[in-house]
């Protein structure tokens, strides 16, 4: 029997917890019969209406607020029946004579008692019929708001002062996923909802202990359902008071936002490349225009002002006709048939003329533009001046040459320093080679930095003999005058002085420890290039027997330039004066 008894009282308190939140709500609540007046009008009723609940009691809900139903009332009453619940936007008017949007939530209960809860989203409709108006200039639909705010879902709960979650409503339980027996008893921060951050817990935690000290906290917030998604809703935690106002329960209750959030960043995305796309034609170099049918000018981007010379002022509502002259008016008439009939016309070359009456070389890109229906409206042209396109194939063809000119020198000397190379060796072979080839890519990185207009003389001695040049006490001295030498002859100079400083390192002045290698140069008075290498300090040189295969490649080099090579083995140390036109 006490045990029966006490079961009654808990039953009994749990009813009055349900009753005290019934009554004291944020949330307006109504309690009206199928067929008869209203039986319960809570105090968020009275705060959204401004109808005091002796004033609401016992008259039809429909008729006090004059409700505006999404489908006749017959209609919604028979669905009631039927399905036992209702869902939707309503629309009041307040007291005070204010229209309100409501998301309406009806339930019906055993004795044919109909309880509606409804929700204030006057101002999230406001901000929804903008946010559409907008998107609908940027060919967005407002269909994406509609099921945005039809499809959000609206849960409610009841909370201890400790934060442990009593009650939760079953629209919370199905929209999520979860069993009662999942949620109830927690801490409402380690229910299922937030398990996938314990940010978002720590601020569910804040938010139950802010609205037990009597604030009301509203923030959104992501939480999660059981098949593992992320959603995102706009939550808010109410402290609810009795009679003294005492905080005696707190009440969460949420509006799933994930899809209007996501529809605000695809605005956002769409606004940035709207304004992407708004600089870009702006600051293009081509010129970018509009027109309608009619060819009258409807838009006119900086590049066509610089191409044609008229400013945007000028050009915005005349004809397109300004800027083509009079002998080919029959283009226009022909490019806008073919826009008509939704044909793009690419890179057709034409002449137009510009402001002071010069006439240009064109290239035009017509294409038909649609309106939101999908119906051409006009043309969008691009127009470039290919004046200087031409000119660059012209230069890219004369450089197409010059390369082509190079690389057959280039080849030419290559080949000539294989062709001549010998060695007692395969190893020595290889070294020969490479160390000529190595000369001639270190005099190009030389023409690199010069745009191949050539290379000066002393860039490249000291470039042939720097490995020499640091060997202990002095052993290299380079002088005279500063000489921009031609591809051709700087190639030919570097394996040359190449060939030379090898020949010295082997048998000459740079086999020895104190020998001594001078080079020096000078211009002779019909201009020629005298370039004399003077080694000293080497060991007794005697003439060779037969031309050796470094002779052979400088010989060859400087035959190559009309110029001339000459070898004195003087026996304190080889003397090669060179001659050339450079």
């Amino acid at each position: 029997m006490a045990r029966q008894s006490a079961g009654i009282s808990a039953t009994y308190a749990r009813a009055e917890r349900l009753a005290d939140l019934l009554e004291l709500s944020y949330e307006p609540m109504i309690a009206w019969r199928l067929d008869g007046p209203i039986e319960f009008w809570n105090a968020g009723a009275e705060r959204l209406y401004g109808y005091p609940a002796q004033e609401a009691i016992g008259r039809s809900s429909h008729d006090l607020l004059q409700t505006t139903f999404p489908t006749g009332f017959i209609e919604l009453r028979s669905r009631l029946r039927d399905a036992g619940r209702w869902s939707g936007e309503l629309r009041h008017i307040c007291k005070d004579g204010r229209e309100v949007v409501v998301d309406s939530r009806m339930q019906v209960l055993a004795d044919n008692t109909v309880l509606e809860v409804n929700r204030d989203v006057t101002e999230v409709k406001t901000l929804f019929a903008r946010q559409a108006a907008l998107l609908r200039e940027q060919q967005a639909t407002t269909a994406k708001f509609e099921a945005l705010f039809n499809q959000s879902g609206i849960f409610a709960g009841i909370l201890d002062l400790q934060g442990n979650l009593r009650e939760a409503n079953e629209l919370a339980l199905e929209w999520c996923g979860y069993e009662r027996e999942q949620v109830l008893g927690r801490p409402f921060w380690e229910t299922p909802w937030w398990r996938g951050s314990p940010q978002v817990q720590a601020r569910i935690r804040l938010a139950t202990e802010q609205a037990a000290a009597g604030a009301v906290f509203r923030e959104e917030l992501r939480y999660w359902l059981a098949d593992g998604s992320e959603r995102i809703v706009d939550f808010a935690m109410h402290p609810i008071r009795d009679a003294s106002g005492a905080v005696i329960v707190l009440h969460p209750t949420g509006i799933d936002i994930t899809h209007r959030k996501r529809i605000e960043a695809a605005y956002r995305e769409s606004q940035q490349g709207l304004s992407w796309l708004a600089a870009i034609v702006e600051s293009s170099d081509d010129a970018i225009v509009s027109k309608n049918l009619n060819g009258v000018i409807t838009s006119w981007n900086r590049g066509a002002e610089r191409i044609f010379g008229f400013t945007a002022e000028e050009a915005v509502g005349h004809p397109i006709t300004i800027i083509i002259p009079h002998d080919r008016h029959d283009e226009e008439r022909t490019i806008l048939t073919r826009i008509r009939r939704g044909e793009r016309i690419d890179h057709f070359e034409t002449v137009r003329q510009r402001k002071s009456g010069e006439l240009i070389a064109v290239s035009l890109t017509v294409s038909p533009v649609k309106d939101a229906d999908g119906v051409i409206a006009g043309a969008s042209k691009i127009a470039r001046d290919i004046t200087e396109q031409r000119q660059a194939q012209e230069q890219i063809a004369t450089l197409a040459r010059e390369a082509e000119h190079r690389s057959k020198n280039l080849l030419a000397n290559v080949q000539a320093a294989v062709k001549l190379s010998r060695a007692d060796t395969p190893e020595g072979l290889k070294e020969a080679i490479e160390g000529r080839i190595q000369a001639l890519a270190n005099v190009h990185s030389l023409f690199a930095e010069t745009r191949w207009i050539g290379a000066e003389l002393s860039t490249i001695a000291n470039q042939e003999l720097a490995p020499y040049a640091g060997m202990g006490e002095k052993r290299v001295r380079i002088d005279g005058l500063p000489i921009l030498l031609e591809p051709n002859a700087a190639q030919s100079i570097a394996v040359t002085l190449h060939e030379l400083a090898t020949n010295a390192a082997k048998y000459g002045a740079l086999s020895a420890a104190g020998g001594l290698i001078t080079l020096e140069w000078s211009r002779a008075a019909d201009g020629r290039l005298m370039l004399r290498w003077i080694e000293s300090g080497g060991p007794p040189v005697q003439p060779p027997e037969r031309q050796g295969f470094g002779g052979r490649i400088i010989r060859l080099m400087m035959s190559q330039l009309n110029g001339e090579a000459r070898f004195d083995w003087r026996p304190e140390g080889l003397v090669c004066e060179i001659v050339l036109q450079a």
